[in-house]
């Protein structure tokens, strides 16, 4: 018996990465799980087949979450496979770097709008397969109150956001739903792996465990949350005790 027999997952960004591990930890407990991407659709379609080739259940669906037009669609095709909705992540982002003197309406926007619009359409849209159950949104800790990046504004901004949208639909979607974010610190993933060398030993020199976090790692918080009934409007941040030390 897995921990999320006959539940439902959706989770967004879900073809690489952090989404991925996520996607295949609840799949791993029994699960059936929505993969969701926009772009990479070879990859979201490769990681719902490495479900089911698992003997685990798993549909793929592509859209572009920034938009209503989009999120409704993607609801519109859940709801050709099922009912209800037991676990919602929000793990659609992406970190635009764009130094201050460039930063336009047109920037700032599309941060916004990966970062954080997509978390809110999809979390008011689950509300019709969602009457009890769990949110989980991807943060970061750029999106804390003592963290941030100055090439980075309009990402920082876009989880800041997200925190606080966190609080306020905790309160908003209580007792029956559990709203949590989660705020990692340096995950090793495909993109952090070409940062370069210099940046990479810069980095790992400000984490007190003195490496970085798996996605897999990171997934089990996922799943710890999608369980758990104590926390509600919690950001949670695993970042190998990164934020005690260097900010920058």
């Amino acid at each position: 018996m897995g921990k999320f027999d006959k539940k439902v997952a959706l989770v967004t960004g879900s073809s690489v990465g952090i989404g991925k591990a996520i996607a295949i930890a609840y799949a791993n407990e029994g699960a059936e799980v929505i993969v969701v991407s926009h772009k990479t659709v070879d990859k979201g379609k490769a990681t719902a087949q490495e479900i089911i080739n698992k003997g685990g259940k798993a549909i793929y669906v592509q859209s572009d979450l920034t938009t209503q037009k989009g999120v409704d669609y993607l609801f519109a095709e859940v709801g050709k496979h099922h009912k209800k909705i037991d676990i919602l992540v929000n793990n659609v982002g992406h970190a635009f770097a764009t130094p201050f003197d460039q930063l336009s309406e047109e920037t700032i926007i599309r941060d916004l709008s990966s970062n954080f619009l997509a978390t809110v359409l999809c979390s008011k849209k689950v509300l019709e397969f969602m009457e009890e159950g769990h949110i989980i949104n991807t943060s970061s800790i750029r999106g804390l109150d003592y963290a941030g990046r100055t090439h980075l504004i309009g990402y920082c901004s876009g989880k800041a956001a997200v925190n606080s949208f966190t609080k306020n639909i905790a309160l908003q979607y209580a007792p029956k739903i559990f709203v949590n974010a989660v705020a990692p610190g340096f995950v090793w993933t495909e993109a952090l792996s070409k940062s370069g060398e210099e940046l990479i030993q810069k980095w790992l020199g400000t984490i007190p465990i003195k490496r970085f976090i798996t996605p897999e790692e990171l997934a089990e918080v996922y799943v710890f949350l999608a369980t758990s009934k104590m926390f509600t409007g919690s950001i949670i941040a695993p970042d190998g005790g990164y934020t005690l030390l260097e900010k920058q």
